[in-house]
């Protein structure tokens, strides 16, 4: 008693998963701004300053990063 007679009990299915390696993102172009600009050093590092940024500071900061 208690069973469904004629039913075939269902046995597990397992899909096929795959890992794939996230891409990353295409960059989006820059919209110009005036005075402002987009330094792009080796190794993908961006450096973005606008016209009143420090040029002492701006020169210590490349040291490091370049």
């Amino acid at each position: 008693m208690g069973k469904l007679g004629g039913v075939v009990p269902a046995l597990p299915a397992f899909a096929e998963v795959r890992v794939a390696a996230v891409a990353a993102p295409a960059p989006q172009p820059a919209t110009p701004t005036p005075g402002f600009i987009c330094i792009e050093l080796p190794g993908g590092v961006r450096v973005s300053v606008d016209s009143s940024v420090d040029a002492g500071a701006l020169a210590r900061v490349l040291s490091v990063l370049g």
